[in-house]
């Protein structure tokens, strides 16, 4: 953690405390952005395991994850259905209008906005994070996202920006520790 990030932490460490679900979109933040595609036309991403070893801390811990994009492909699915073993249960595909999702969510999950974190990179996500009870982006995000983020990470995103913002968390709500333990 940067000292910048630890700031930021300082600053939020009592919007971060009440987190019980982090929403997180997908394209610049849990990939680098980047679309590849073989000669068959075939979608393939890159996802960084730090990344995953943090939504298993989370979900291990309580913390529900969710995510949402814009953009649906086999490669995302396969990511995600990993975590489905751990709990993980909202992997929300095509889904341009992230606002409407989000307060499914919320009703689902009885929660607050307060209660809810978002991590964002572009304008797409512009409107959740400026909803959430705390907004992250990571580094590499559009300057417009960044002005909406309550933090900026340290970390591009597919670069473990996502385990950032996990950590971040974990740490605020004072379990970290005790989740480690677990692994």
């Amino acid at each position: 953690m940067t000292f910048r990030d630890y700031i930021s932490y300082l600053f939020n460490i009592k919007k971060l405390k009440k987190i019980k679900l982090l929403v997180s979109d997908i394209d610049g933040v849990m990939t680098d952005g980047r679309l590849i595609f073989d000669d068959n036309g075939v979608e393939s991403k890159f996802f960084h395991t730090q990344d995953g070893m943090g939504i298993v801390m989370a979900l291990k811990s309580g913390i529900k994850i969710a995510v949402i994009s814009g953009s649906s492909s086999n490669a995302i699915k396969a990511r995600f259905d990993k975590f489905s073993r751990h709990g993980f249960e909202d992997l929300i595909l095509g889904k341009e209008e992230k606002m409407p999702v989000i307060l499914t969510l919320i009703e689902k999950y009885g929660l607050k906005k307060e209660e809810v974190s978002y991590i964002g990179d572009d304008l797409i996500d512009i409107k959740v994070m400026k909803y959430a009870g705390v907004s992250f982006a990571p580094k590499d995000a559009v300057d417009e996202a960044k002005k909406a983020a309550n933090i900026i990470i340290n970390k591009r995103g597919g670069y473990g920006a996502v385990r950032v913002v996990i950590d971040m968390i974990l740490k605020a709500k004072g379990i970290y520790n005790e989740v480690i333990k677990q692994f």
